[in-house]
Parts: C-alpha cells; sequence; structure tokens
C-alpha cells in the first residue's frame, strides 16, 4: 500500500501525567521510507511518546502530525494507513488467532479479506496456530498475533510498541528483515525496543531519557562518536557524557 508520501513529525511534544512528566520538548521530522528506533530503558516516555503522535493522547504541549495531518484530528482515510502494534496486547481471548486477525481487517475495511489475513499470518509465522485460542498461546505467540492485526490492513506506516518482546532470537531476526522490506518498499516504521542490540537495524535512533531526546542519529554515527563497539556502549557513553 506504500506511497512513499509517508510522514510524522513533533514540534515540542510534552506530555504530563499529573505532577510526572512522561516526555519534554520531543521534536521528530521523518519524511519518506525509513526505520526509526525508538530506544531506552522502561519508563523512559516511549510508548507516551507512540500513543501521543498517534492521537491516542492529547499532549500536555506541542503538536505531533502524522502525513500533514494533526495527529488528534486524523480522518478514517488517513487513519486506515496505519498500522499500530501496541505494548499491552488488545486481542479477544475467546477468539482464535485467525478471529482476531479477520476481526481487524474487518475494522480497518480490507478488500479480500481472507487473503490478507493468509498473508499477515504468514509474515508472523503463525500459519499453523491460526485455530488456537487466544487464551491456549505463548506470550511470544500473543505478540505475534498483535503483529499480525497491525499488519493486516496493508499499512504504509507502522507504529511498533516493543514489537518483537518475548520471541526467540530466530524469529526476531526475520521479523526484522521482514521490516527492512517494507521501508524497501516504501514504508515508514517506527519502532521501540528496550533491547538496544536490536537498534543497529534501524536506519537512525532516538534515544530517550526521562522523556526527553538524549540523541537522534544513526547506529554507526553513534558507534563513531563514543569509540564502543556496540549499542549499548554506546548509550552509556551518551549518558555519562549528558551528566
Amino acid at each position: 500500500m506504500a506511497t512513499n508520501d509517508v510522514s510524522v513529525t513533533a514540534d515540542g511534544l510534552r506530555r504530563e501525567f499529573g505532577e510526572t512528566t512522561a516526555i519534554d520538548d520531543v521534536d521528530i521530522d521523518l519524511d519518506g521510507p525509513e526505520i526509526l528506533g525508538v530506544a531506552g530503558p522502561n519508563g523512559s516516555g516511549k510508548t507516551t511518546l507512540i500513543r501521543c503522535l498517534l492521537g491516542l493522547l492529547r499532549p500536555t504541549d506541542g503538536e505531533a502530525r502524522v502525513n500533514g495531518v494533526d495527529s488528534l484530528a486524523l480522518p478514517p482515510g488517513e487513519r486506515a494507513r496505519i498500522g499500530y502494534m501496541p505494548q499491552r496486547e488488545a486481542l479477544y481471548s475467546d477468539l482464535t488467532v485467525r478471529g482476531n486477525v479477520s476481526f481487524f481487517a474487518r475494522l480497518y475495511g480490507v478488500e479480500s479479506r481472507e487473503a490478507a489475513v493468509s498473508r499477515a499470518l504468514e509474515f508472523v509465522d503463525l500459519e499453523g496456530r491460526e485455530s488456537a485460542r487466544i487464551s491456549e498461546l505463548s506470550g511470544g505467540m500473543i505478540r505475534r498475533t498483535s503483529l499480525a492485526c497491525a499488519l493486516v490492513p496493508d499499512p504504509d506506516l507502522l507504529f511498533l510498541d516493543e514489537p518483537t518482546v518475548g520471541l526467540d532470537p530466530e524469529l526476531r531476526a526475520a521479523m526484522w528483515e521482514a521490516f527492512r522490506d517494507r521501508r524497501d518498499d516504501g514504508d515508514l516504521l517506527l519502532v521501540s525496543t528496550h533491547y538496544l542490540g536490536e537498534v543497529t537495524r534501524c536506519d537512525r535512533v532516538l534515544f530517550l531519557r526521562e522523556g526527553r531526546v538524549l540523541a537522534l542519529d544513526s547506529p554507526a554515527a553513534f558507534l563513531e562518536s563514543t569509540g564502543t563497539d556496540d549499542m549499548e556502549g554506546a548509550f552509556l557513553a551518551l549518558l555519562s557524557g549528558a551528566r
């Protein structure tokens, strides 16, 4: 479905929950196909940032725009271009794997629904468990079903919040390869993770610390500028330099 005119911007994005500031003065400018990794420890603001970008949370200050439209006012046509996999699964435990993916396909108004559902299940390697109920699945399989639900409308903009949590290394690697294939086809992906080893697979990485942008650059540039051998070392070096 990619149209190559995908974009995501944030200008001074801030979100408070009572006396707690979850994200603070975040700026983002993404235009065109890319994989942006949003990385940082638990509690750094990754999920809040994604929800504000999607218009699911109203920012306390600042503005987010998706494909040039205010995130809080996205019309149905623009929302149909977006796939979202939340950190916490939003599935129906009494439905089967295929039933859940088919339900989301109906919500999106997907044409050729059965074929689209089969493609999504193949992507996450769940064809053999499509008749299993969600309540019967392991945590990793539930995550894979959630990803299939996000992919079934064939969106060109994907927001994936910790998509590989609980997956074995082989499947995790296969999914990242598929994410890069989607980027090559024109998609824009925002992928949050606390697995710093994964972000080397991204085009650029946005490091968050306590809700603020610590740094934004390519993995290669981070390794070179910090003189480290891996992204965990680069992140620690950035933290040390910011103190």
